[in-house]
């Protein structure tokens, strides 16, 4: 398939992981001399980087958040058009109108779950009643004892026929890695719901590209262990990870912990921060450039529910930062080849995971070969290789 116009759908932009996946992809298709399109339901302008200006032309949706409004259904479906769209990427947004836009346009569709299969699980089962629209008391009360436990007896189904319902309507069903992909073929499959028996060439796995790095690593790296990434309970539960620092930081009293980052958490975590009585945990804020915190930090701590293949580790790898995070989901295996670039902590045991990086700490000849390992192992994501793999996908559609 020849293309001129490659367009791409995200949510917020810029915002996360997903978000960064687009920028390099489009960085490397402009230069390829494509014309790029973003679709987009919120845009931050104020957080856009000059590139981006050149790279993307921004279509917000007319009717604000919802891609299935019906007056944005008959945007995107026209703009689609009228654009000359050749293919759009949809970046996780499940809410989209596959189907009005396979009847009234040529697009091609491809959908990129960066997340683990049916991450919807997880995060619903983590969601406190605090959390969910309009808290009220009973609402809360109806949550706890109704909502979900009955959600935990139906969400499964519910996803999996979401997903199975995507399937007649795209070209490619894109997973993070191998071991993704087979993982939701089968279960799909299973499930017996009407769409979910594709053929297996609709779907794909292809890793997350990085840009190349911006600068040779700090050396020899400094004693800060690094957070990267949004403030979120459901999904990042970063307050476990501040649970682990208390631990650390007496048995380590030269090394320090940096989060990099925003989001709703962040009251919440600076609070738990003071109770804890942490002396060496610093919250840096929001930054759109976290080389420099790469180049310094010798670890790169995640303590989340879940995760696809975690951009912040990957950018990490690319400055010789060493990947920690729980054994939770495969991408972890990936990034870290199995424990040989990284480490791989026991599924959500914080004592686990203190005493592993309290030895990691310690153990200055360890640090050094997994920090070469790390490197290595970065150039799997270098972006001439990712985008080549995508232009070969555009050529098999």
């Amino acid at each position: 398939m020849q293309l001129q116009t490659i367009a791409f759908f995200n949510w917020l932009y810029p915002y996360g992981g997903a978000e960064t996946v687009t920028h390099n992809l489009a960085s490397f298709f402009h230069k390829q001399g494509y014309r790029i399109i973003l679709y987009i339901e919120k845009l931050n302008r104020e957080l856009l980087c000059d590139e981006e200006r050149a790279i993307f032309q921004f279509r917000e949706l007319p009717a604000g958040p919802d891609p299935k409004k019906p007056a944005n259904v008959d945007f995107l479906c026209r703009s689609l058009q009228e654009e000359s769209v050749d293919c759009i990427i949809v970046q996780g947004i499940d809410a989209i109108p596959f189907a009005e836009i396979k009847r009234r346009t040529r697009c091609r569709m491809i959908f990129c779950l960066h997340n683990i299969p049916f991450w919807e699980e997880y995060a619903w089962r983590e969601l406190k009643s605090t959390e969910i629209p309009n808290p009220t008391f009973l609402r809360r009360l109806e949550f706890l004892f109704l909502r979900r436990p009955l959600d935990r007896i139906t969400r499964k189904r519910r996803t999996e026929k979401m997903y199975a319902g995507m399937m007649p309507h795209l070209d490619r069903m894109l997973l993070l890695c191998d071991q993704y992909k087979e993982d939701f073929m089968q279960a799909l499959k299973a499930s017996g719901h009407p769409g979910s028996d594709a053929p297996a060439s609709k779907y794909g796995a292809i890793l997350n590209p990085l840009l190349p790095a911006a600068a040779a690593p700090v050396s020899p790296k400094e004693k800060i262990v690094l957070y990267v990434g949004r403030f979120h309970r459901a999904h990042k539960r970063v307050d476990r990870l501040l649970k682990i620092w208390k631990t650390v930081e007496r048995r380590n009293p030269d090394w320090k912990l940096i989060l990099v980052g925003c989001g709703e958490e962040d009251e919440n975590l600076r609070k738990l921060a003071v109770r804890l009585r942490l002396q060496r945990a610093e919250f840096a804020g929001y930054h759109a450039d976290v080389t420099p915190f790469y180049r310094r930090a010798t670890f790169m701590c995640l303590t989340s529910n879940f995760e696809g293949l975690p951009m912040s580790l990957m950018e990490g790898q690319q400055y010789g930062v060493i990947p920690v995070s729980f054994d939770s989901y495969a991408g972890i295996r990936e990034i870290t080849c199995d424990g040989a670039c990284g480490i791989m902590v026991p599924s959500y045991s914080l004592r686990k995971y203190a005493a592993l990086l309290n030895a990691a700490l310690a153990d200055t000849e360890l640090q050094e070969r997994m920090r070469t390992r790390a490197l290595e192992a970065s150039r799997r994501y270098d972006l001439e290789n990712i985008g080549n793999q995508w232009l070969s996908l555009f050529n098999e559609m």
